[in-house]
């Protein structure tokens, strides 16, 4: 038997557009996560975190199609964990095995698959219906978050860096 081509997903029939890629990284620091992307792969930023997050630890980094909007989806769907930026607090072990579980199982380097995986993935979590939400209403991803995770701290200083300083309580 003559050797088969490998399986090649066909994004139009899922809806990814395959442009703005971009990677979704995870990293934790203390109680706190943060969820951001990076256009370029370059884990330079990430490492230069360090100098002023000596306690980081990169908890993984994917590739997808559309990391603008895959980033604007997690940050809407995980708002009621929302701590403060892109920064995120787990109230128990199962909420935080229910996002770093199903992120870690996303592949390192197919973003084809990757993208097709996160449309499955938003509407199985129920994270999809966050989004229909914050569409349906209109409201600023800011204030979603804010309303959802019924923040109620004051307000925080301005960060002194692109990173945002992890908030103190």
């Amino acid at each position: 038997m003559a050797d088969e081509p490998p399986f090649k997903l066909d994004l139009k029939i899922f809806g990814v557009v395959p442009g703005d890629p971009g990677w979704l990284y995870v990293i934790k620091s203390g109680t706190l996560f943060k969820v951001g992307r990076t256009s370029s792969g370059d884990m330079s930023r990430l490492r230069a975190a360090q100098t002023w997050l000596p306690d980081m630890e990169l908890v993984g980094i994917k590739p997808f199609w559309g990391i603008s909007e895959v980033e604007r989806a997690v940050h809407t769907g995980l708002s009621r964990w929302w701590y403060k930026g892109e920064w995120f607090q787990f109230t128990d072990k199962e909420d935080l095995a229910f996002f770093f579980d199903d992120f870690i199982a996303f592949h390192d380097e197919d973003r084809d698959r990757n993208s097709v995986d996160f449309r499955y993935w938003m509407n199985g979590s129920g994270m999809a219906e966050f989004t229909l939400e914050r569409s349906r209403t209109g409201t600023s991803l800011t204030k979603f978050k804010r309303q959802e995770s019924g923040y109620c701290k004051p307000e925080h200083s301005a960060p002194a860096n692109g990173w945002g300083s992890t908030p103190e309580k």
